[in-house]
């Protein structure tokens, strides 16, 4: 699921126009970029066994130089979300964002907000 999602995100034009190639797993890059995290994966089971249907809660933290790029690479990030097609991606909703703030390696401010979504992916 980790690629084929990065790979949708890459695939985006407009958020390509933003970040290019700066998006990964739990690596921030030069600013602007967009550090993804999988905060839980929990496959859903039956008597049965496994259905093959995994809700995903996935963090999305969208840095910027300041606040303004960072929230303009969130809502890039949540068009390009919203374009995840079926049969793979059965359901994708944000269900949270916050705004904070980090720092490069030389202790420069960033700006991040941070975006949570729940997918339901078909394996």
């Amino acid at each position: 699921m980790e690629e084929a999602f990065r790979a949708a995100l890459l695939a985006h034009s407009g958020l390509a126009a933003l970040v290019g190639t700066r998006i990964d797993w739990g690596l921030r890059g030069a600013v602007p970029s967009v550090r993804l995290l999988v905060v839980s994966k929990v496959p859903i089971q039956t008597y049965g066994g496994p259905i093959g249907l995994t809700p995903y809660r996935i963090q999305a933290d969208c840095f910027g130089a300041k606040y303004g790029e960072a929230k303009r690479v969130a809502r890039a990030v949540e068009a390009a979300v919203a374009t995840l097609a079926r049969p793979r991606w059965d359901a994708c909703f944000v269900e949270g964002e916050r705004d904070d703030q980090d720092e490069d390696a030389a202790n420069n401010p960033l700006a991040r907000t941070s975006l949570d979504f729940r997918i339901w992916h078909q394996s």
